[in-house]
Parts: structure tokens; sequence; C-alpha cells
């Protein structure tokens, strides 16, 4: 009867292993897809990065240009006010006419 029983238990490990094999089989293949599609992802989202830091390094660039061009319009707007609130040298009175020149006495009749 022991050696019923430990046949019996014997047959129904070796079945229990052998289902959780194929369990364990399955599992595993479905981590592996998982694990395909997660670097696929990354592999995506790095080339993004990458473009999206060309994009910001072009932008930065852009930036830096505008704000030089700021700078200048801002000095020029300054200059332009200062000139336009500078006191202005008082005008130059025109020189006064000469008379006009009196036309000669006509002659006298004989």
């Amino acid at each position: 009867m022991t050696q019923r029983m430990a046949g019996s238990l014997l047959v129904l490990t070796l079945f229990l292993i052998a289902g959780c094999g194929q369990e364990l089989q399955k599992e595993n293949d479905a981590l592996k897809a998982q694990v395909k599609t997660a670097q696929e992802e990354n592999a995506s989202l790095k080339g993004k990065l990458q473009s999206l830091e060309a994009d910001k390094n072009t932008l930065s660039t852009s930036i830096e240009g505008l704000q030089k061009q700021v700078a200048e319009l801002e000095k020029s707007l300054e200059a332009a006010r200062k000139a336009a609130t500078a006191p202005k040298p008082p005008a130059a009175k025109p020189a006064p006419k000469a008379p006009a020149p009196t036309p000669p006495p006509a002659p006298k009749p004989k």
C-alpha cells in the first residue's frame, strides 16, 4: 500500500510539474513579448528625444538672436527719444531784407 501511495504521489507530482511547465512557458513567452514591445517603445522614445533636443537647440539659438535684436532696438529707441527731447538750439533770425532799389526818377520833360 505504501508503494502504491508513493507511486500515486510520484505520478501526481509529475502531472503537476508538467502542467506548471506549460504555464511557465506561456508566462515566459508573454514576458518576452512585453520586453520586446518595451524595447521598441524605448527606441522610439529615444528617437523622439533626439529630435526634441535638436529642436530645443534650434529654438535656443533663435531666442538668443531675437534677444540681441531686441537689445539693439531698445538702444535705437532710447537714442531716438534722447534726440527728440534734446533742447534745440535757438533758430537764427533771418537777416533783414535789403530795401528794394528805388527806380531812378523819371526824366523831366523839356
